[in-house]
């Protein structure tokens, strides 16, 4: 990979990160913090606010990112679907764990599972996109209920007051697990997806037989099912 990388590419594009960390940075202040010499730096201003990527500020000599960013970033995340991106983390877990994986949002009151990631073990959890559950059933189902706004979550609070507590829980540790609550013999982790605005997107879990889920698979399974929701996330444009 890196003995195919531009080095001028990989310059320009250390510039405006340093500029996106930084607002209104001069000459001198972008070579120290890029480790380039100034003229090299001033040539590859130039050429990036001729395509409009940074602006020159006069008085004093400073630079900012340019509007082109915006109009690229606006189509970044209209070409970035949150069911594509969740594929691959899907994908990664399941060879990982071998176990199910889902994704699941929340529509209205019920959960849809949008994406599913079959075990490739006799002994495994039937399940297939398409099928809908109630909000609140499962561990997606708490997870996507935790995240809901409060307007949803009032009726579900209104029947179950000590369920509160179980809500705020979920969003203290970030993902929820069950065993045996939805289903006999069945346990899962399920942990938020969230989109640029900080929104609760949707849910990804792992699905396993009780017989499986020890308690170091548990501990496993959460943290790379945290790293996987984390990366998603990330890409998505959302940022701790």
């Amino acid at each position: 990979m890196k003995d195919n990388i531009v080095t001028a590419v990989d310059d320009a594009l250390l510039l405006m990160m340093l500029l996106g960390e930084k607002n209104n940075l001069g000459l001198s202040e972008l070579a120290r913090l890029s480790g380039m010499n100034k003229s090299k730096v001033y040539r590859l201003l130039c050429t990036l606010e001729h395509r409009d990527f940074v602006q020159k500020n006069d008085n004093p000599v400073t630079y900012h990112l340019g509007h082109q960013l915006l109009s690229l970033g606006n189509c970044a995340r209209q070409q970035i679907n949150y069911i594509q991106v969740a594929d691959i983390e899907a994908e990664h877990l399941r060879q990982l764990f071998d176990e199910n994986i889902q994704l699941r949002i929340r529509d209205h009151h019920e959960i849809l599972q949008v994406l599913h990631k079959a075990s490739g073990q006799s002994l495994q959890v039937r399940s297939e996109a398409g099928n809908r559950r109630p909000l609140g059933s499962g561990a997606s189902g708490r997870v996507l209920l935790a995240y809901a706004p409060t307007t949803v979550q009032a009726p579900f609070v209104e029947k179950n007051a000590s369920l509160t507590k179980s809500l705020d829980e979920i969003r203290a540790r970030g993902f929820a697990i069950t065993r045996g609550d939805l289903t006999a013999g069945i346990g899962a982790i399920a942990a938020p997806i969230f989109s640029q605005q900080g929104e609760c997107i949707a849910a990804l879990s792992i699905s396993l037989p009780l017989s499986r889920f020890s308690d170091e698979k548990e501990h496993n399974m959460t943290e790379q099912l945290l790293q996987a929701t984390q990366r998603i996330s990330r890409q998505l444009g959302y940022h701790l």
